[in-house]
């Protein structure tokens, strides 16, 4: 169990060093640090972003720069973030995990909207990693029960997708195996599945795949701590096309992120 004390409460004059953490689960990734400017890009999946201790401004290609603390940001919209130094978090959540089951239910979101949420919780969770550093499995605990987290509640997704995802989820993230082929393992037509699965996914599978590849290569850039092995590794043709796919998923290039990281656990 998580000890009580690490929900002590930031003082909001104390000033700590601003290092990028970065913790991965199968189903949930956990990024945090100071935030200066994120070009517009769009997610694979859904991402909770908190300001840890001030807001942050993010904006859609349809509306103006917002100051927020806590928003949802859903798989596919297209989004540039602001923060000018501060600590910001963000917590990326698998369209296959019990986490976004529980949002699912609760919360009316949906590309290409960002929706507030009401941040003193997540405000609370994120300073108390931050500045307590527990272990990976304290961190998950306490972010389990920002969801009230039930290991038995399924992700409610058509269970021909559970199946396919389990399947990716197996296989080798190099294997090419050709949309028709997944398609046709769950008896669907290719043209059903891309329909289905963008409904389901908010984003399309070809762009699904390559964010898996971009979390692969974190994965990987933990083992080998070179980007251009991280890159082949993933399935990428070089790590310039890491770098392209990374800017256009995550709004930056990994070695933002990795040159002054504190904490990296996989």
């Amino acid at each position: 169990m998580v000890e009580k004390k690490l929900y002590k409460v930031a003082a909001s004059d104390i000033q700590y060093p601003f290092r990028v953490n970065l913790f991965m689960w199968p189903h949930r990734t956990l990024f945090f640090g100071p935030l200066n400017h994120l070009r517009m890009h769009s997610l694979g999946s859904l991402a909770i972003n908190i300001g840890v201790y001030k807001p942050f401004f993010i904006r859609t290609e349809n509306s103006d720069f917002t100051p927020t603390r806590c928003v949802i940001i859903p798989a596919g919209c297209m989004h540039e973030m602001l923060g000018y130094g501060n600590i910001v978090a963000s917590l990326i959540i698998e369209r296959s995990s019990p986490d976004f089951n529980y949002l699912s239910k609760r919360l009316p979101f949906n590309t290409p909207y960002l929706m507030q949420l009401k941040s003193d919780k997540w405000v609370t969770c994120l300073q108390t990693i931050y500045e307590l550093k527990p272990s990976k499995t304290e961190i998950a605990e306490l972010i389990n029960q920002l969801f009230e987290d039930d290991s038995k509640e399924q992700a409610g997704i058509d269970p021909r997708l559970g199946n396919i995802i389990q399947t990716l989820d197996k296989l080798d993230i190099e294997a090419d195996i050709s949309q028709s082929a997944i398609a046709a393992s769950e008896g669907l037509s290719s043209s059903r599945f891309r329909h289905l699965f963008k409904e389901q996914f908010n984003v399309p599978y070809r762009q699904y795949k390559i964010w898996r590849r971009v979390l692969s290569g974190l994965s990987s850039f933990h083992k080998v701590d070179n980007i251009t092995n991280a890159a082949m590794d993933a399935g990428f043709s070089d790590s310039a096309h890491l770098n392209r796919c990374f800017r256009n998923t995550l709004g930056v290039n990994p070695s933002q992120i990795f040159k002054n990281i504190d904490r990296f656990e996989v």
